[in-house]
């Protein structure tokens, strides 16, 4: 992700390590997932956290983005962690309300 910004995308820097950690195929799939939500795409598999208002998880094969929206004149998503779907329910305990 760093090698270019993606327009309303905001990497924390936990999500960056994670991103880091990744294999390259895995990182291209992440990618294209952040870049379909930067640009609005209607068919992305996502899910409200339950009981964690405002987060979200976004599906990318076996791995979740959890963000929230920023508020902002234009859309913006803070990604706050990138997992893999095992460790999702650990990654949610860590976040903030």
């Amino acid at each position: 992700m760093p090698d270019s910004p993606l327009r309303g995308v905001e990497l924390s820097r936990r999500a960056t390590r994670d991103l880091r950690k990744l294999a390259p195929p895995d990182r291209r799939r992440v990618r294209e997932a952040l870049e379909a939500l930067s640009g609005n795409a209607q068919n992305l598999d996502i899910k409200a956290i339950a009981n964690r208002s405002p987060w979200l998880r976004m599906r990318a094969g076996e791995l979740r983005v959890i963000y929230r929206p920023e508020p902002a004149a234009e859309p913006t998503w803070l990604i706050a962690r990138v997992v893999h779907r095992r460790e999702l329910d650990r990654a949610i305990a860590s976040l903030d309300p």
